[in-house]
């Protein structure tokens, strides 16, 4: 999603994003996509994961 913006992203925060598998980080990560300016705003290790109620069923 930041490629398609056009923000270049290093490896280093690519290897974060591809390795992660909490389903509710990358929600939160979709979200904050959305408005960085550079890759390296979106601390992608920092991003506060809103407590929420039972997910919905994605199939």
């Amino acid at each position: 999603m930041l490629e398609v913006r056009g923000i270049p992203v290093p490896d280093s925060v690519r290897e974060r994003i591809t390795a992660c598998t909490d389903l509710d980080r990358m929600d939160a990560w979709l979200e904050r996509f959305r408005t960085v300016e550079r890759a390296e705003d979106l601390s992608v290790e920092d991003v506060e994961i809103p407590e929420s109620g039972p997910r919905p069923d994605r199939s």
